[in-house]
C-alpha cells in the first residue's frame, strides 16, 4: 500500500511541530518547510514514512513551486497540504505601517495561496487531495486588524477552493482560539486566568488539540469540504 504524503507549510507556524508528529504517527511521509536540524528529530517516529525538511520562502511563489516540485518528486505524490503559517503583529489602525501590513498578509494569506496553487496540479492529476488551512478565530471575531484580515482571507480562500477543486479535493479550515504558549505563564497566573475567563472549558487551545483535529481531517472526513472547524473551547458562544 502506498504511503500517503503530507506537506506542512511552516514548521514554526501554528502547532507546526505537533501537527508534524501527529501526521507521522498516522503513517504519513512528510515534506516540512523547516530546518533540517530541528525536523530530523521526527525520524525517531518509526511509522515507515519518510521525513524531508526542505526550507522555502512562503512569500515567493517561485521558491514554493521549486521546493514542492523537488519534494513531491522524491516522495512520489501529495495527499494533504497543511497551510499553517503564523506571522502576527498588532497595532491600532493609525499605527499600522505598510511593512507591518505587508508582512502579515504576504506570509499568512499569500503563502497559503502559493502553496495551494503549487499542490493543486498534483492533487487534480491523482483525483484526490486535501487542503487544511490552520488559522485563527480572529477570522470571525476581528481581533488584531491585519492578522484578522489575513485569517478571514484564508477562510474565504478555503470556500472558493472547495468549490473550484471539487469533487477531487476537499478544502477546510481549522480556526484556533489563543494557543497555549510559554509566554502566557511568563505573565503570571493572573494573565492565564484572564485569558481563560470567557472559555467554557476553562483552558486555552493546546498545540495537540490543533494537531488532533488536523489528523482527523487528513485521515477521514471525506464528505466535508468548505467548512470551518472552531477550536476555542466554547469561547465564541459567550
Amino acid at each position: 500500500m502506498e504511503i500517503p504524503v503530507a506537506i506542512i507549510s511552516d514548521w514554526r507556524g501554528t502547532a507546526g511541530q505537533a501537527i508534524s508528529i501527529a501526521l507521522a504517527r498516522s503513517g504519513f511521509s512528510l515534506l516540512i518547510n523547516g530546518p533540517e536540524d530541528e525536523v530530523i528529530a521526527l525520524q525517531s517516529i518509526d511509522e515507515g514514512g519518510k521525513i524531508l525538511a526542505l526550507p522555502f520562502d512562503l512569500t515567493h511563489e517561485s521558491s514554493v513551486r521549486e521546493v514542492l516540485t523537488t519534494g513531491i518528486d522524491v516522495l512520489g505524490r501529495v495527499d494533504v497540504l497543511i497551510n499553517n503559517p503564523f506571522v502576527w503583529n498588532d497595532a491600532k489602525l493609525h499605527e499600522i505601517t505598510e511593512e507591518m501590513w505587508t508582512e502579515v498578509l504576504n506570509h499568512n494569506l499569500k503563502g497559503s495561496f502559493y502553496c495551494s496553487r503549487a499542490a493543486m496540479p498534483y492533487m487534480l492529476a491523482q483525483r484526490y487531495g486535501k487542503i487544511i488551512n490552520v488559522t485563527s478565530t480572529s477570522a470571525f471575531n476581528g481581533a488584531h486588524l491585519q492578522f484578522a484580515v489575513s485569517c478571514a482571507g484564508v477562510h474565504s480562500m478555503t470556500r472558493s477552493l472547495a468549490r473550484e477543486l471539487a469533487p477531487a479535493v476537499r478544502v477546510n479550515t481549522v480556526a484556533c482560539g489563543l494557543v497555549d504558549e510559554p509566554w502566557i505563564d511568563e505573565g503570571g497566573p493572573e494573565l492565564r486566568e484572564m485569558l481563560t475567563s470567557d472559555i467554557l472549558l476553562k483552558r486555552l487551545c493546546r498545540p495537540d488539540d490543533v494537531a488532533e483535529m488536523v489528523a482527523v481531517l487528513a485521515t477521514g472526513c471525506d464528505f466535508m469540504t468548505g467548512q470551518m472547524i472552531v477550536l476555542d473551547g466554547g469561547e465564541s458562544m459567550r
